[in-house]
């Protein structure tokens, strides 16, 4: 049974052994099994001369080893160096450092053929091996492929790789994880065999075909949950949704009536949401889009003409936004094309009076408002709707899932319809791991940016004198009436890492940018004195604003034409992207500086010189990181695959097109019978 716990016995091994495999969460005998090679050496092809060495990857060359001699190095080091010899009599060095008992192994076989396996290069005019691993006892070889293994806390990839031997037998109880018709689609080998070969190939098309075989089922079983999710959904929403159809002539004429054009990804994404309003079950959509490209432009569009054509069953739309600050913005930007149209809206904050709270809350209940924008801190049981039709929730990434669903449930319960989700983050995050973090929804893209838009000169301070002159630079900017963030990671001195911090910085720059007004802001502060400090420096009252990250998702200041970001090497380049368009809000040339510690300008922040398109940065985050440490565990579940890449676009797409078409075939059938 794969479920059977490891134990001395069938390893043969020690209790010692047993306890490591533990403590690294392997404990069963498929824990075990489930730990693939990280790479492999073709022994299948065993050189015999050193002239037929690839200096660039690993060689196995059968050798005779003439000599091995140990001595202390000056640094008391021990260094055994064996001298090689090749059919043509040519010589080879061998090197290894700190091997205490390995000369006293190897004493045996000089004057007998072994083989050498590792990187060469050439040291002194000869060739020389670094600590090769090595191989006496030919008659076992058989010129096979080896696998090397990840260790295992500490466990080595030689004692894993001994170990699976122990447990190929129990290879046969492994059950099948795809259907039986995508297997014939793809003429797949079975899963047993894909992990028979993955651990024992005979050659590289075992290793390709049972690697393929085994990222598809990986990637199945979480896309087939996601897409199971959204159908579970679209099902107990069946006909609890009033669908509109689209009017191409009032979204001719709303558009019109903008005072600048949608560009092309603007128009594809709002198609995409009327296409979903048609239908009779709730719309689940995640709109994702780089910072400027002009999302709620397109999701009033849509507001605007579901509110019209609605006629007598006139709905209602809910904005939910994270803070109060962002929600009045929504509120004074939608507000103007709203009444073109006799649409009527609320803002519904916490600064309203508790009279004028339960004054719009009633009108919510009693369907005499069209447009609610809030609040999440304003969802409570005593706020009811009396046509909610559809629910926009802007920076949607602050939420965890279980956070969204609970929302999506409580909203449901509001109304006697389903209202249609729309997500909205402004987070680029890259295709693949955006189809696996927010899983559960169909996916919106805009990348593309308004004609005219000037591009962030970004810059990375190299040296302190670099920094001086931006220092210099900043003043002029400032000397314009123009405004500052400066972002710095901590908010107080901490004992442990001696990081540039917000309260120190602004100590600072009230020094370096004296007479003109410096101010703080951070997240330890009340959430009033944030909301008048940050209205403080959109009105133009602080020059220079020291802060922490709570600038990330806060206000528009069209004034605000530099940012600056201390220990900018410890931010994610999705993070810096953000941070860098606070900055270039409006029709003044802007400008991004990054301090990072010691001078470090790391690839991640040269990425940030080279563009200013934020899926681009998400794809090189990506390549660099960890997609949890990229975006944080908090935002979503991100899986633990053994064998797939989530960068894998290709197979990612097509896996889930495979799981729609077989979701869209049982939907047929159940409407046939």
């Amino acid at each position: 049974m794969l479920s059977t716990k490891l134990t001395k016995s069938i390893l043969h091994t020690t209790d010692t052994y047993v306890k490591w495999l533990e403590k690294a969460w392997v404990s069963t005998i498929w824990d075990l099994l489930n730990h693939f090679p990280r790479e492999y050496e073709d022994r299948t092809d065993v050189l015999d001369s050193f002239s037929l060495i690839n200096i660039k990857e690993k060689n196995t060359i059968l050798v005779k080893l003439l000599s091995l001699s140990s001595q202390k190095t000056a640094n008391n080091k021990i260094l055994s160096k064996a001298v090689l010899e090749d059919k043509s009599g040519f010589l080879a060095e061998a090197v290894w450092f700190n091997r205490k008992y390995f000369a006293n192994q190897m004493q045996p076989y000089i004057g007998n053929k072994i083989l050498v396996t590792w990187k060469v290069k050439y040291v002194y005019w000869k060739v020389s091996f670094t600590s090769p691993d090595t191989v006496t006892d030919l008659s076992k070889i058989s010129w096979e492929i080896v696998p090397i293994y990840p260790e295992l806390n500490y466990i080595p990839s030689k004692w894993i790789s001994g170990k699976m031997e122990n447990l190929k037998s129990y290879i046969s109880d492994i059950t099948e994880d795809l259907p039986e018709n995508i297997i014939q689609k793809y003429n797949f080998i079975s899963k047993k065999e894909a992990v028979f070969k993955i651990h024992f190939p005979k050659n590289k098309h075992d290793i390709e075909v049972a690697k393929y075989r085994l990222a598809y089922g990986e990637l199945f079983e979480i896309n087939y949950r996601a897409i199971s999710t959204k159908y579970q959904k679209f099902e107990v929403t069946q006909g609890k949704s009033i669908p509109i159809l689209m009017n191409p002539e009032l979204v001719k004429e709303i558009i019109s009536k903008l005072p600048f054009d949608l560009t092309n990804h603007q128009k594809i994404v709002l198609f995409q949401m009327l296409k979903d309003m048609e239908k009779t079950h709730s719309m689940q959509r995640l709109l994702e889009w780089d910072v400027w490209t002009g999302k709620t432009v397109v999701a009033l569009i849509a507001c605007i003409h579901a509110i019209l054509e609605s006629n007598e069953n006139r709905v209602q739309v809910v904005i939910m936004a994270p803070t109060e600050i962002l929600a009045r913005q929504h509120f004074a930007s939608m507000e103007g094309l709203l009444l073109q149209y006799q649409i009527s809206s609320h803002l519904l904050v916490w600064s309203l009076t508790a009279k004028q709270k339960k004054a719009i809350k009633t009108d919510m209940k009693n369907g005499n408002v069209d447009v609610i924008i809030w609040t999440h801190a304003l969802v409570q049981e005593d706020v009811l709707f009396h046509n909610l039709w559809l629910v926009i929730i802007d920076e949607q990434h602050r939420f965890w899932v279980k956070q969204r669903e609970v929302l999506e449930n409580w909203l449901w319960n509001r109304s006697w319809i389903v209202p249609h989700s729309l997500n909205m983050t402004a987070t680029p995050i890259p295709r693949t791991l955006a189809l696996t973090l927010y899983w559960d929804q169909d996916l919106s893209i805009i990348s593309e940016y308004p004609k005219g838009r000037k591009e962030i000169f970004t810059k990375v301070a190299r040296t302190e004198s670099a920094r001086q002159q931006i220092e210099l630079f900043v003043r002029s900017e400032v000397e314009k009436w123009r405004q500052v963030f400066w972002i710095s990671p901590l908010v107080e001195e901490s004992e442990k890492m001696d990081l540039a911090n917000a309260i120190s910085t602004y100590e600072s720059l009230v020094d370096i940018f004296s007479p003109y007004t410096v101010w703080l802001v951070h997240g330890k502060m009340k959430a009033k004195e944030k909301e008048q400090v940050m209205k403080d420096f959109s009105d133009n009252k602080i020059q220079i604003l020291s802060s922490t990250s709570v600038v990330e998702v806060w206000v528009d200041v069209p004034n605000a034409t530099v940012m600056c970001i201390e220990w900018s090497e410890r931010f994610g380049l999705s993070s810096l992207h953000q941070f860098r368009w606070r900055v270039g809000r409006w029709l003044h040339q802007s400008y991004c500086y990054l301090f990072p510690t010691k001078w470090n300008s790391t690839d991640r922040l040269k990425a940030m010189e080279k563009t200013n398109n934020g899926f681009e940065l998400a794809e090189i985050d990506l390549e660099l990181r960890w997609p949890g440490e990229v975006y944080g565990l908090r935002q979503s579940w991100v899986p633990d695959l053994k064998i797939a890449d989530l960068k894998d676009l290709e197979l990612i797409s097509q896996i889930r097109e495979d799981i729609e078409e077989m979701f869209e075939d049982k939907k047929g059938k159940k409407q046939a019978i």
